[in-house]
């Protein structure tokens, strides 16, 4: 046998052996390799991270993350205040964890009371001596009401025990009649912020005795205004109540909230009185006490109703009419529901609605309409309720219960600013 034939055998033989011993190192090393893949866990980053974001050409911000996080799928909501803390804004955000390094994406706000953009923030996760800190950067993109693409700043976070901005709970009986769900308490937070206007209007005595006196108008409102001063977010100070106006008290009134209210704001305006529909003219018009029947220079016409409505500038607006014809001021008669939403969804996008005791037909002087929204509201243990459900709790009583079959309505105003959203009434804490 040659010696090359020799060589040849022999480092064939050293190659089975290491190739053979390879392999038996690579499946004992293999359960290793694994384990030490999985020990390096994606950390839990659940809770309250409080800190700071740099803006471009501007003084930084504070802010506040509030995780929760279900494996490397993360979700909740941020907080940016000013230093002055005049502006502030909360968006909602989801994303992902790995090992030492998150992403996030803010999805929509909540509020905010400033110009703003959503973001994406890229955080490195680390953990030294006890102290959980995500340092990184937040940055703009060429998505829908994002922030520029180039723009962005640092941003550095440390973990905290409790919330730090935007809390409003001063003891533990306040937490039990707030929403138990995030973004409930969120809202539930902000609204008790925001004012809560009502124009409420009852005229049951005429000047005309050609026009027939009512008995009940001004007792509804007193009892509805009690409601809302006693177990809802309605102050004193924000509540005119005109009991028989006239025609220039009422128009005067609207002025004075056309100049008060701010887009931030909830507007209730309420009326029971007589209403009158003009079949020529097909407008719908309210009657103040001072109205003469023969005349309409006095009468207050849905389409003035409907300017006040459209140009006094709330985020949210109810009309809340009890009267005849009072259908009329909507845009259609007919009023179709879709499926409830969040009240949070509810609430984000700007509302002028009308909730009214029936179509375009005559309604009863003893209003079987105000007793039911009157005693569902008393019952209502909800800390929000929208008007689209509240409504709903009562639609049924009313048709009903009323002597001539009265179809309540509830809808969007026409061509005044509805965007979608409903109007919230918010009980006073502990109610």
């Amino acid at each position: 046998m040659s010696t090359d034939i020799v060589h040849k055998e022999k480092f064939c033989y050293f190659s089975k052996m290491l190739t053979a011993r390879s392999y038996i190192l690579f499946v004992l090393l293999l359960p290793l390799s694994i384990a030490s893949v999985f020990a390096q866990k994606i950390p839990n980053i659940t809770g309250y991270w409080n800190g700071v974001a740099e803006v471009p050409f501007s003084q930084d911000i504070i802010i506040e993350y509030f995780f929760t996080q279900k494996g490397a799928i993360l979700e909740g909501y941020s907080t940016s205040m000013s230093l002055n803390h005049k502006d502030s804004a909360r968006t909602i955000f989801s994303g992902t964890a790995k090992t030492k390094s998150i992403e996030i994406r803010q999805t929509e706000y909540v509020y905010k009371t400033s110009a703003g953009c959503l973001s994406t923030i890229r955080l490195e996760y680390s953990n030294a001596n006890g102290q959980e800190k995500l340092i990184g950067k937040w940055s703009g993109s060429f998505g829908k009401n994002t922030c520029p693409p180039g723009t962005g700043g640092k941003v550095e976070l440390l973990k905290v025990s409790s919330p730090v901005l935007g809390t409003t709970r001063t003891s533990d009986s306040d937490v039990i009649s707030q929403p138990t769900n995030t973004y409930g308490t969120l809202l539930y937070e902000e609204l008790q912020k925001r004012n809560y206007y009502a124009l409420l209007i009852g005229i049951d005595t005429y000047e005309d005795d050609g026009i027939q006196d009512l008995d009940e108008p001004v007792s509804d409102v007193k009892k509805f205004n009690s409601i809302l001063q006693t177990s809802y977010t309605f102050a004193p100070e924000n509540t005119i109540v005109l009991q028989n106006p006239t025609r220039d008290q009422i128009i005067d009134a609207f002025d004075v909230l056309a100049n008060k209210v701010t887009p931030t704001d909830q507007l209730l305006v309420f009326y029971a009185g007589h209403g009158i529909w003009d079949e020529n003219m097909k407008q719908g018009f309210w009657l103040p006490t001072d109205a003469k029947r023969d005349s309409k220079s006095r009468w207050l016409s849905n389409s003035t109703i409907r300017d006040y409505i459209g140009g006094i500038n709330s985020k949210h607006t109810l009309l809340i009419t009890d009267a005849c014809f009072s259908g009329s001021i909507f845009k259609e008669r007919a009023v179709t529901f879709e499926n409830s939403r969040a009240v949070l969804e509810q609430y984000k996008l700007a509302s002028r609605k009308a909730m009214t005791s029936g179509t375009l037909k005559t309604v009863p002087d003893r209003s079987v309409f105000v007793n039911y929204l009157i005693k569902n509201l008393a019952d209502n243990n909800q800390p929000m309720i929208s008007a689209e459900d509240l409504f709903r709790t009562f639609k049924t009583a009313v048709i009903n219960n009323s002597p001539n079959g009265q179809v309540p309505q509830y809808g969007a105003i026409g061509q005044v600013g509805d965007e979608g959203g409903d109007f919230i009434f918010l009980k006073k804490p502990g109610h």
